[in-house]
């Protein structure tokens, strides 16, 4: 499987992200530098239960990173772009859901929910969401409540369904699957926003929801299965601006 010019670049960008130390490679020695800036940023104790946890996730991921890598039996010590992108090639075919991915991937956003959610209150806010964007994702504190307010309408169709762990997974699986600049997922990192129009989009719930709306998904231009569970579809409709 190729991936689309969109999934290229948010890839690329989960990798930087990553990569501590700016050197185009992924290597064990990132985690440490991915660690500080998580510390900094939650406030969380090297010691605490929160920061252990935080590091046992990703020191799992990088390692096995590794592994997955390896070529002819001989482990690599630093993974490139090149390598990092035919991984997703491989893993992303067939994927529907965050479920669909092997247990060292689905921690990874279980793991930046935490991170976010700084009051520890099983849903990500607003402002908890913005503190992410401008703190650890850099984007310019002139821009982020904007940002942040129109992420929060659109991940949660405008308040409806609180952005909880489980929803924030289905976000993340649309960050890694769609393959269009289409979709809540552009908003895990915030900033993908200049690769569309500002688009609206409704979370259906149940079959029951489902069945009020069946005469209106002929209307839709995209129909993609939520991972949330098989009787739940997310549907996204595309408006132009005035």
């Amino acid at each position: 499987m190729s991936l689309s010019p969109f999934q290229k670049e948010k890839l690329e960008y989960y990798f930087n992200f990553f990569d501590s130390d700016g050197n185009g490679e992924l290597e064990i020695d990132d985690l440490d530098g991915f660690m500080k800036k998580v510390y900094e940023f939650t406030e969380w104790e090297e010691w605490s239960q929160n920061a252990r946890d935080c590091y046992e996730i990703h020191e799992c991921f990088f390692h096995t990173l590794t592994t997955k890598s390896s070529k002819e039996g001989k482990v690599r010590q630093h993974i490139n772009l090149a390598t990092w992108l035919s991984m997703w090639e491989k893993l992303l075919p067939g994927a529907m859901s965050m479920i669909n991915f092997p247990v060292w991937l689905r921690l990874l956003p279980k793991s930046l929910f935490r991170i976010i959610d700084k009051k520890h209150d099983n849903v990500i806010d607003e402002k908890e969401l913005a503190d992410f964007y401008m703190k650890f994702v850099g984007i310019p504190k002139e821009n982020v409540d904007s940002l942040a307010t129109y992420a929060m309408e659109q991940m949660t169709d405008h308040g409806r369904w609180p952005l909880t762990m489980e929803s924030y997974n289905q976000m993340f699986a649309n960050f890694l699957i769609g393959k269009t600049p289409y979709g809540p997922g552009r908003f895990i990192f915030g900033c993908f926003e200049h690769m569309a129009e500002r688009t609206e989009y409704q979370l259906i719930h149940g079959l029951e929801e489902l069945k009020q709306t069946e005469s209106e998904l002929k209307n839709l231009d995209l129909l993609q299965h939520s991972p949330l569970n098989p009787s739940s579809i997310v549907k996204v409709k595309f408006f132009r601006p005035a």
